[in-house]
């Protein structure tokens, strides 16, 4: 896994279902409680894998858990998007909530409409921008780590790889 080198830290990289994953989960509660925030990336997880990782996360804590569909907070227009993305971490700001959003390999897919490069990026800018701002814990899903080698200038707190 590679990050952008002009970044300030590297992630901590973990395999799922290990002892280095059970202590990044026994770290949430204090990551909440102590307002600094965790940015979490999962990578590679199967369906049946993301919902048991989710499990392990919240159960323990009985930690309340905002799951998203990043594609259903996507709009026609990037200012419809960022609504929407503003309104999922305004709610779970009030509650200290752990922020789990799926399928975000959308945000670094490009798009055929005109002008996408630029909206593109403009969206993944303020998604990951957001995401790192949290003062909760935010947990990316990824297909695969190519994405997350996308990251150019986001800095990621731990890397699950499953």
């Amino acid at each position: 896994m590679s990050f952008d080198s002009s970044a300030a830290r590297r992630p901590r990289v973990v395999a799922y279902d290990s002892d280095e994953f059970q202590q990044v989960v026994d770290d949430i509660p204090e990551a909440l409680r102590g307002g600094d925030g965790m940015v979490c990336l999962f990578v590679g997880a199967s369906h049946e894998e993301k919902q048991e990782g989710l499990t392990k996360v919240s159960a323990s804590q009985e930690l309340n858990l905002h799951r998203f569909r990043v594609p259903n907070l996507i709009g026609e227009r990037l200012v419809e998007t960022q609504g929407h993305l503003r309104e999922a971490f305004d709610h779970a700001g009030e509650d200290a909530a752990v922020l789990f959003f799926d399928e975000a390999d959308v945000l670094l897919d490009p798009t055929d409409a005109e002008d996408a490069d630029e909206d593109d990026a403009a969206l993944s800018d303020y998604f990951f921008d957001r995401v790192e701002a949290h003062h909760g814990v935010s947990i990316v899903c990824f297909s695969s780590n190519e994405y997350a080698d996308r990251l150019e200038g986001h800095d990621a707190d731990v890397v699950v790889e499953f």
